[in-house]
């Protein structure tokens, strides 16, 4: 991460701890990768690898959609609200 030598208020994340010389660069890359990871997650779901995927039960099927959505979505939207802030902050 890049530092910065002003001292800022923390952030407060119910997901992340995000250091007090954070930028929002640094939390945009952070949300790339999560972006990467649910696109990754994803691909097995259709095409050929969607066929193992609705060879699974129902139960295995809604667990991963769920790890999806609460494990990948609800962290991005919680990046993108934390750029949102820094932005305003002027970083």
């Amino acid at each position: 991460m890049t530092a910065i030598a002003e001292p800022r208020q923390s952030i407060n994340s119910s997901v992340y701890d995000i250091s007090p010389g954070a930028t929002s660069v640094d939390v945009r890359e952070l949300l790339e990768v999560k972006l990467m990871h649910l696109d990754a997650m994803l691909v097995m779901t259709w095409g050929v690898g969607g066929e193992a995927f609705r060879k699974q039960s129902v139960a295995v099927q809604d667990g991963f959609m769920w790890s999806c959505h609460d494990a990948i979505v609800e962290e991005c939207r919680e990046l993108a609200n934390l750029t949102g802030l820094l932005v305003g902050d002027g970083r």
